[in-house]
């Protein structure tokens, strides 16, 4: 039989465990990136429909101030915003694409194929497989480090606890790169994806 040490045994079990978790939780997480997605892309339709509101509505007063009429009748007052958007051909609130989390993964997978789910998949998978890795092997040192000798030294919850602690501390220097790249790119894509539907 081959013998491992341990700390090769925590590597290897945190790279695995990285991977398989990342290729279950990618979809999920891409889903969200685009719950948010839509809401940033509804902002900006409705700040474009009041631009045009607030044009039109200049555009009218500008008109009736050069006729040098001093008492305006109702007749001559600027529509409402939502009829200059209306007008204009953009929409004051633009409804969202996706009614909820199953619909925006159900109309995804309908419209882009299942594997659209995973565009932008290998940083994040590479990050959470170092994530783990590190985490694993950090953690199983610093475990050592507390005096833990397995079957022998058990550490105490508080002991357990302070390991996970520093192993967490020293894990968030190797993902937060990985974690910034995975963001802009699902944002990229979300966005692409959003604008090639209008």
């Amino acid at each position: 039989p081959i013998v491992m040490a341990d700390g090769y045994k925590d590597f290897i079990a945190g790279t695995v465990g990285g991977f398989s978790g990342k290729l279950l939780d990618y979809p999920l997480d891409t889903v969200k990136v685009l719950l948010q997605t839509q809401n940033s892309l509804a902002t900006s339709s409705a700040t474009a429909a009041e631009s045009a509101s607030n044009h039109a509505t200049r555009r009218t007063v500008q008109e009736t101030a050069s006729k040098n009429v001093r008492n305006i009748p109702k007749s001559l007052h600027p529509p409402p915003p939502s009829q200059i958007a209306a007008a204009t051909g953009a929409s004051a609130t633009s409804p969202p694409v996706y009614r909820g989390a199953i619909h925006c993964l159900t109309h995804t997978i309908q419209t882009r194929g299942f594997l659209s789910l995973y565009n932008g998949l290998p940083s994040p998978l590479l990050g959470s497989m170092a994530e783990n890795a590190v985490l694993f092997l950090s953690y199983g040192h610093v475990k050592k480090a507390l005096g833990e000798i397995p079957g022998e030294n058990e550490l105490t919850l508080l002991q357990l606890s302070c390991a996970g602690g520093v192993a967490g501390g020293i894990v968030s220097f190797v993902l937060n790169p990985f974690e910034v790249i995975k963001v802009q790119m699902q944002v990229v894509n979300a966005t692409r994806n959003n604008n090639n539907r209008a």
